[in-house]
């Protein structure tokens, strides 16, 4: 269902009626967005840039030359303006929200037709601000703290917290309130709004950040027994152009099908991006944003068919354009593996006037649903592998036989059960194989979300999370070794990123003294 979006209003219209206080909350929404402006491209690369290149690049897997091969490096800075532009959107967002708040709590009653309207939009707007929250302490750490009657207009000036354990108490205060309001199903309908399980999945989230792995699988329980959602039956059919809201999202970020995708569109509407130019290969119109490593390609066991699914490797013919992949090992001035990801890649860019590419940025999907439930398991003692399990049979095609072979679907699905190979087998076996001092329990998750979520929103900060990401670069990419050439050694403190430039020279609460240590 589409809607009509609107940036904020002035409060003495914004606030004027029921009608228009939902504009209000749709402008926030838009925020999801940036706003399109002459001469940037963060628009139409958000996303991916930063998104996919935050939760991604540094761990090797995923690579990118050019401006961004930093990020291959370990080799980030403070001025970086993914960092910049990161960091100014989410507190665009969060200042919205505050304004928004503080204007509603003065509306009275009687304005709404339906007395538990008011707290539908409150609980959506603190669900909001929430994520954005989260987004910006999984990333930064302490943060400077706008809360409600706070706007960088009127606030300009906020030093950090003391703590990140402020934010993360917002956080969860935040989700906490909203979870209690908000339905499984999108209000009136309108999918893209957030809902119960979007909300008890950031709030489990934070748990786990706190170690609070109780509380957290309490949240994740109850998404799995809603029965709202499942996971796709086969692995390849998430991630289609035109395809929103599949039963295995939980929250995604939709992009339309407008009628005009072309170059100019972007002048018209905000929720335009270009995956397919930012992840093709450079020999087929591509930007070089993406490329995937000899590394990540070679660790599947055989039989786990995601990586066919997500990957064209060198000399592969591309398997939804046709098109050939160079044989050659490496690509650019940097030396990027001639790999590619094929799930933000289906069309050639440009191709019959498609250069934004109508295809959904899914931030969560039911699979992460179970795997954090998995780790919540085990470390309360319980045990995790038959959600471990679950993953690794979908993975192997373990669902396909009990759907119709899709129309214009590049792969044939199987049409026999097939069941994987027993999980704390494997990895128990793996474990010691690759050098690994973790329980096997510990392994399995990190190896399991590396092919679950290859150019999706989660796999670093899952690994700094769990306090695995040494162990991970240590055994995968071991400096000298392999094809990837790392050569710097594992520095801790990049575990989070630095406070942008701007902030530290244009906040006088915030100096060079309070930068992120490191940086």
């Amino acid at each position: 269902m589409q809607i009509d979006h609107y940036d904020i209003l002035e409060p003495d219209v914004l606030f004027s009626n029921e009608e228009a206080i939902i504009q209000g909350l749709n402008g926030i929404y838009d925020l999801f967005y940036p706003e399109w402006s002459a001469g940037t491209d963060v628009q139409k690369s958000w996303n991916i840039k930063p998104q996919l290149a935050f939760s991604n690049h540094p761990t090797l897997d995923t690579q990118a030359s050019g401006w961004d091969a930093e990020f291959t490096r370990h080799a980030w800075r403070p001025d970086k303006d993914m960092f910049e532009d990161n960091w100014k959107q989410c507190y665009k967002v969060i200042d919205r929200t505050n304004r928004f708040l503080v204007n509603l709590s003065n509306v009275e009653d009687d304005i709404f037709e339906d007395a538990g309207t008011r707290d539908m939009i409150i609980a959506q707007t603190r669900a909001i601000r929430g994520f954005f929250y989260s987004y910006l302490a999984q990333n930064y750490g302490r943060l400077p703290m706008l809360l409600e009657g706070d706007t960088y207009m009127d606030s300009p000036y906020k030093p950090r917290a003391e703590s990140v354990q402020e934010t993360w108490d917002l956080i969860i205060e935040d989700f906490t309130y909203a979870e209690r309001i908000l339905d499984w199903k999108p209000w009136k309908g309108e999918y893209g709004r957030i809902t119960k399980g979007m909300v008890k999945n950031y709030l489990a989230q934070a748990y786990m950040y706190n170690r609070q792995f109780a509380d957290a699988a309490r949240e994740l329980k109850s998404i799995i027994d809603s029965g709202v959602y499942d996971l796709e039956e086969c692995y390849a059919l998430i991630h289609r152009e035109g395809y929103y809201w599949g039963k295995e999202s939980v929250w995604e970020i939709g992009y339309p099908r407008f009628s005009n995708l072309n170059w100019g569109a972007d002048g018209v509407h905000d929720a335009l991006w270009w995956p397919a130019y930012l992840t093709a290969s450079p020999d087929l119109d591509g930007w070089g944003s993406l490329f995937i490593s000899y590394e990540f390609c070679d660790s599947f066991e055989p039989g786990d068919r995601r990586l066919e699914y997500s990957v064209v490797q060198r000399g592969q013919q591309h398997p939804y354009t046709g098109e050939m992949v160079t044989d050659d090992q490496f690509r650019t001035a940097d030396n990027m593996p001639n790999n590619y990801s094929l799930k933000l890649w289906k069309r050639r860019p440009g191709s019959e006037e498609v250069v934004f590419n109508p295809q959904s940025a899914i931030w969560v999907r039911y699979a992460a649903v179970l795997l954090n439930y998995a780790e919540c398991l085990f470390e309360t003692g319980g045990d995790g592998w038959p959600y471990i399990q679950q993953i690794r049979n979908r993975a192997w095609g373990g669902l396909e036989h009990t759907i119709s072979q899709p129309a214009d679907f590049p792969f044939d699905l199987k049409v026999e059960p097939v069941q994987a190979p027993d999980a704390r087998e494997f990895y128990t076996r793996y474990r010691s194989e690759k050098g690994y001092t973790s329980d096997a329990w510990k392994v399995a998750l990190t190896i399991e979300r590396r092919h679950e979520f290859m150019a999706e929103y989660s796999f670093w900060y899952d690994l700094t999370r769990t306090g695995m990401a040494k162990e991970f670069l240590d055994c995968e990419y071991p400096i000298g070794k392999g094809i990837t050439n790392r050569q710097f050694e594992y520095q801790s403190y990049r575990e989070i990123y630095p406070i942008p430039y701007l902030e530290i020279i244009t906040n006088r609460e915030i100096g060079p003294e309070n930068q992120n240590p490191g940086y």
